[in-house]
């Protein structure tokens, strides 16, 4: 038998976190849908792009002008990079690790090395 959470019992960061992974979910979600009309290597550079394009978005929205911003370039590029950084790194050894599990529908597909 499960516990019903109340929405009470969830703290706001439980939340943010919750709503944190939900998001990223969809956007993978996106990503596997346009996997079935392109390749995954397009998909993966467009996400790629669409994510660098978003965050300096983001980034400009904290500055009052353009020289400011300029100004603040690599301060911004360090944090972006070392976030993408860890994450990727993240996400890669959990993929060794776990490769057979995460990997085991792809024995019939062909794979070029």
């Amino acid at each position: 038998m499960t516990q019903k959470i109340q929405a009470t019992d969830v703290t706001e960061e439980e939340a943010l976190n919750a709503l944190f992974f939900e998001q990223a979910d969809e956007f993978i979600k996106l990503a596997n849908e346009f996997c079935r009309k392109d390749k995954r290597e397009q998909v993966s550079a467009s996400m790629l792009f669409a994510t660098t394009r978003f965050n300096t978005w983001v980034a400009a929205n904290n500055f009052k002008d353009g020289e400011e911003m300029r100004t603040a370039k690599e301060q911004v590029m360090q944090y972006l990079m070392q976030q993408f950084q860890m994450m990727l790194e993240d996400h890669f050894d959990e993929y060794c690790d776990q490769f057979d599990t995460y990997l085991r529908f792809r024995k019939n597909e062909q794979h070029e090395h």
